[in-house]
């Protein structure tokens, strides 16, 4: 056999780095740099793809070498940068970034993450000038149009964060990721309803459909697993689905069911601290899961996650067609994808079948217009069950969306409000989901009730352009500026304290707070919430319906602003709420784990006995 030569594993890592198979990329440069020690472009590569598979002090080390063989400084200030943007230490990161652009004013790649760090630090006006700097040097550049479409976003301007987003999906008609880009702005827009979003989703699939076809065929065995193997492995051709067999209802009543859970957030995060208890109380008797992780962080949360799970794959530095290949290795019943439309999706590859029936739930609170997703788990809510703004077929969950553990109900007594103390109304959400409407709505509020105060919650507190900028939005629909009090990033306590200020949360709408809210209960505080027409904006009415406060959901922007005023108004009321909000919680299905892992085992029997869907 013929020894590769240096373009031979060049060309290789090349092809490998494209595909975003960036585990097995990294393999493929250290090759290079064996060969050839003295390449710094080398070097650099190896840094980079070791960095996006998550092996940060390696990438460091590879940034390191590749200087001492003549890599431009900036180049090993802006791979650094990366390293740390990716580790999420925006500080560190920015820092490295800024050498880098001085050093190099037109690398691209520095200004386009440095971008990001300014967004994360809260510096506002600096991450608009370095992304309008990129577009200065290339407008199409889409890493800029969608920094400015998430910055926008964040600050409560979905109009403007749509503008962006469509023009960096018109900018590139062929890639999928930036209609996921489209509809994560979308879900925080007013004026956009559920068929709007369907469409969008749709178009993600037309593209992500056509993508598929440049995958390698057949699929390259993920580095350091074997090949594929089994029934429907390496199927080049998404014309064909997967044909197992079709269990009758007998035998899949004494069959263990394997069903693969796709995320990279079962760790200390909003989506870990919902699934890892539902993981843990399944039944290991009749479900094996398999977890396939895209991310790259560990904690005490994904270790309690690795310890309920059968089987525990790291596919961060996956290619989507290898990420295919290994799933249907495994040879799953059912495959649920926990990430939709979010930062970190891996929707792209689930194009090609993985799974005889594939799963939307929790992580994203819409549609993945996918052709190739077969169900999206929603609550028991007819609206939501007739199935108008969704690709998939919507199954009902047992009672609730979603679950929490009962130790996460605060059981303290809540303190009566001081004597001259004002009523306070508040929202922990995200800026984001702050839209034009509902500033608007709760502006009137206030003015309807010029002694309240509303808690809000901005990146840099009370001070600087964020606060500025929410208090001249009130301010413009007739709200005194005084009323608001904005508060910065918390810890988790000062978070859980916060709220026990709070006399009566308004939720966000149209994109309704979902873990927040689920928060807000369990600090005993309840909230006004207006119902949708989607599944993101239903999940206050869904939350408050499982612990029996209909009376608080709207079904108008009319009847939301007297509900709040009139609750703000009956102290006797507000205060029996507070007391009873505990027991209602512990009483309810939204803490029933047990309850909610038997009712979901039932429903995937039921989803198994399906069978694949036709093509």
């Amino acid at each position: 056999m013929n020894t590769p030569t240096k373009q031979d594993l060049t060309e290789s890592a090349q092809t490998l780095s494209l595909q975003g198979a960036w585990a097995a990329a990294s393999d493929a440069w250290q090759r290079v740099t064996e060969h050839d020690p003295r390449d710094a472009r080398a070097w650099n590569n190896l840094g980079l793809t070791l960095a996006r598979a998550g092996h940060y002090p390696e990438a460091i080390d590879a940034f390191t070498a590749g200087m001492q063989h003549g890599l431009p400084a900036d180049e090993v200030a802006a791979g650094t940068g990366l390293v740390f943007c990716l580790r999420q230490q925006y500080d560190v990161a920015r820092e490295n970034l800024e050498m880098a652009v001085a050093s190099n004013p037109a690398n691209l790649s520095a200004w386009s993450n440095l971008v990001i760090s300014y967004a994360r630090l809260g510096l506002i006006e600096k991450a608009f000038q370095a992304a309008k700097h990129v577009l200065g040097l290339d407008p199409d550049n889409l890493s800029a149009l969608g920094s400015l479409a998430s910055l926008c976003k964040d600050l409560g301007m979905p109009d403007e964060a749509l503008a962006w987003a469509r023009r960096a999906a018109e900018a590139a008609p062929d890639q999928p990721h930036l209609i996921s880009n489209l509809i994560w702005a979308m879900l925080h827009a007013d004026g956009i309803n559920g068929h709007d979003m369907l469409d969008a989703g749709l178009e993600f699939d037309r593209r992500a459909r056509a993508s598929i076809q440049s995958w390698p065929l057949p699929f390259p065995p993920p580095t350091g697993e074997g090949g594929p193997s089994g029934p429907g492995a390496g199927l080049g051709s998404d014309t064909v689905p997967l044909q197992p067999s079709h269990p009758s209802p007998e035998h899949l009543a004494t069959t263990r069911l394997k069903v693969g859970w796709l995320s990279g957030d079962l760790r200390n995060h909003a989506v870990g601290r919902f699934v890892i208890p539902v993981l843990e109380a399944l039944d290991p008797r009749r479900i094996e899961s398999v977890v396939y992780n895209t991310g790259h962080i560990d904690d005490e949360f994904s270790a309690r996650a690795r310890k309920a799970s059968s089987a525990w794959h790291d596919v961060g530095g996956m290619s989507d067609a290898q990420l295919v290949a290994l799933i249907r290795n495994d040879n799953l019943h059912l495959l649920i994808d926990l990430a939709g439309h979010t930062d970190g999706s891996r929707l792209s590859a689930l194009a090609r079948r993985t799974a005889p029936m594939q799963a939307s739930w929790l992580g994203f609170p819409g549609t993945t217009g996918l052709s190739t997703i077969d169900h999206v788990f929603v609550p028991p809510d007819p609206v939501l069950l007739a199935g108008q703004w969704c690709s998939e077929t919507p199954l009902a969950l047992p009672g609730c969306y979603c679950v929490r553990e009962p130790l996460a109900i605060d059981v303290a007594p809540r303190q009566p409000r001081a004597g001259g103390a004002p009523f306070t109304f508040g929202s922990l959400n995200n800026l984001a989901k702050l839209s034009p409407a509902t500033i608007a709505v709760w502006a009137a509020i206030l003015q309807n009730e010029p002694k309240a105060r509303l808690i809000l919650v901005a990146t840099s507190g009370d001070n600087g352009v964020l606060a500025d900028d929410l208090k001249a939005r009130f301010a413009a629909h007739g709200a005194d500026p005084s009323q608001l009090d904005i508060r910065g990033r918390m810890d988790y306590e000062a978070y859980r304290a916060c709220w026990r200020e709070i006399d009566l949360a308004l939720d966000p709408f149209p994109f309704n707070g979902g873990t927040t809210s689920f928060d807000a209960l369990c600090a005993g505080t309840p909230f006004v919430t207006l119902a949708g027409d989607a599944l993101h904006s239903r999940m206050g009415r869904n939350l408050l319906e499982a612990v029996g406060l209909s009376d608080l959901i709207a079904a108008t922007v009319e009847e939301y602003i007297v509900k709040a005023v009139t609750l703000a108004r009956s102290p006797e009321q507000l205060a029996r709420l507070h007391a009873s909000l505990p027991q209602r919680l512990r009483d309810s299905v939204l803490t029933d784990v047990p309850g909610f892992a038997r009712g979901l085992e039932a429903l995937f029997l039921e989803i198994a006995a399906r069978g694949t869907p036709p093509p």
